[in-house]
């Protein structure tokens, strides 16, 4: 173990965070090491090894139903005739790929996203260019996962908690609104209508939730509701970052949106906070990233859209955690009990699918994070212990803590290697 740390970077480290927001900062500074047209800048040998996962999982994606446009060789993402985007990108505007008609979203299982190898813990840079048409997804996660985000939004005691919506987030997060309702009405027909009720306002008929929004931001009140119509309406969280010169000449800072799911931290602490403070416990973040990151930040045209993955495990059902997801250097962590865990009901690979684009006309930053938790018993019935075994034992030592491996570490490989089966937890129905 001492050898693989001693091996690792600092770049790997900060690479590895399981903290979300940090990795938006990843994200954005990979991406910038890209030509903002999307044009990819080979780096090393690994690009091609990325690029042919990248097609294969957008090839594994259509054949579920998202029957987005591939990526061309050059890795600019072709939507809308609009490759390399443009100031004046409006996403209202733009032409949306439909689903095939015959698209069934109770059938469509969440995608596998399995971005862990055997052997030493090594990231690649694990970002690609997608087309718009992969922005927002459809899957049978979905009345589930937006059923438990509602019940959040209706909590008095979780709702200041995930909910944001700033005096200056207005203008963005309604252009957010009509880019979503826009995006979902084109892309999902069947299951998204447009209304007009009698009192002479236009609604979308959701019809997997059999419920109403307004269609029009003018029409939504109070504001707040901006964000909490957006949560009934897609499974994804969405992370709304602006300027705002009056506290922060140079850096985008945490305006709007929903954190559902934040997984280990609480969103609240850092609302309203610049990228710097949202990120002060990475290190090398203000030596190694900050400036790239703002460089990013202000050269990425509207209608370019990038993704990545981050994983963890957890040892416990929960979608929202605010603490006990990742631990810390100078506390002790209690492993679990590998014989004492249901690892089909309790343990499970949690995963998270990011994408980052730019609205048009506010210029504000949309981070999405789409939540996976698949449980680890179906990773063994993958045939993909050994990988994930490589992958938890090859971490460094300190990015193991942050990610709260003293906790289930041990549990999960003596699980995957069949050492144990767990026990039977049968009350444990679904997720929290």
């Amino acid at each position: 173990m001492a050898s693989v740390l001693e091996r690792s970077s600092n770049m790997e480290l900060l690479l590895s965070k399981s903290f979300t927001l940090p990795l938006l900062a990843i994200v954005s500074y990979l991406t910038y090491k890209y030509d903002p047209s999307g044009n990819s800048k080979k780096s090393d040998a690994s690009n091609s090894a990325t690029a042919a996962d990248s097609k294969s999982k957008s090839q594994a994606e259509a054949s579920q139903g998202h029957t987005a446009t591939l990526s061309n060789s050059a890795g600019s993402p072709v939507f809308g005739g609009q490759a390399e985007g443009a100031d004046d990108f409006d996403y209202t505007k733009i032409k949306i790929n439909a689903v095939d008609p015959d698209f069934d979203w109770s059938a469509t299982p969440p995608f596998k996203y399995r971005p862990f190898k055997k052997g030493e813990y090594k990231l690649t840079m694990g970002i690609q260019n997608i087309p718009m048409d992969e922005w927002l997804m459809m899957e049978d996660t979905y009345l589930n996962f937006t059923n438990i985000k509602t019940n959040y939004m209706n909590n008095p005691d979780k709702v200041d908690h995930i909910c944001f919506l700033s005096d200056e987030c207005v203008d963005s997060a309604i252009e957010f609104y009509e880019a979503s309702t826009n995006f979902m009405l084109q892309r999902y027909p069947q299951y998204f209508k447009v209304v007009e009720k009698e009192d002479g306002i236009e609604y979308i008929h959701n019809l997997v939730r059999d419920e109403y929004i307004e269609l029009h931001p003018a029409d939504v009140s109070p504001r707040e509701n901006l964000i909490k119509n957006m949560t009934r309406l897609i499974e994804e969280d969405f992370i709304i970052l602006q300027r705002d010169p009056a506290k922060d000449k140079d850096e985008y800072i945490f305006k709007g949106g929903c954190f559902g799911f934040a997984a280990g931290f609480d969103p609240l602490t850092v609302f309203q906070t610049n990228m710097t403070t949202i990120h002060g416990n990475v290190p090398g973040y203000k030596t190694n990233l900050r400036s790239q990151m703002n460089k990013f930040f202000d050269k990425v045209k509207p209608g370019v859209f990038v993704r990545r993955n981050n994983w963890s495990l957890q040892v416990h059902n929960k979608l929202l955690v605010f603490d006990s997801n990742k631990g810390k250097e100078d506390e002790e962590i209690i492993a679990a009990d590998p014989g004492s865990l249901d690892y089909k009901r309790e343990v499970f690979f949690r995963s998270e699918r990011q994408t980052l684009t730019k609205l048009h006309r506010s210029k504000a930053m949309v981070f999405g994070i789409r939540t996976y938790l698949t449980a680890l018993n179906d990773i063994r019935e993958e045939g993909l212990a050994d990988e994930l075994i490589g992958g938890i034992t090859g971490m460094q030592e300190i990015l193991g803590i942050y990610k709260n491996r003293p906790k289930w570490g041990d549990a999960a490989v003596e699980f995957l290697s069949g050492r144990t089966n767990g026990t039977e937890k049968p009350w444990i129905e679904n997720f929290e």
